[in-house]
């Protein structure tokens, strides 16, 4: 759900997390899903826009940032043994 620019400003101002951890969590969420080809291609209002919907309807979320983080973590990991010397 694409939230309008009224609808996510009564949104966030109705949050029951605070404007500044509604911002911390976006820039976080930011972070995570540049990773991905679909984000690469906005612009940087179309990311906003995109990271404020996910942020204040629960789509990102402090846990599935975190799982997000952990996945990217052990998908960059070398293997045992590739590193040559």
């Amino acid at each position: 759900m694409v939230l309008t620019g009224m609808q996510l400003e009564s949104a966030v101002s109705m949050s029951q997390l605070g404007r500044y951890e509604i911002v911390k969590l976006a820039l976080e969420w930011i972070e995570v899903i540049k990773q991905y080809e679909d984000y690469r291609k906005l612009t940087q209002t179309e990311l906003i826009d995109k990271v404020l919907n996910d942020v204040v309807t629960n789509v990102a979320t402090r846990e599935k940032i975190e799982e997000l983080r952990k996945k990217m973590r052990k998908e960059t990991k070398p293997e045992a043994g590739a590193i040559k010397e």
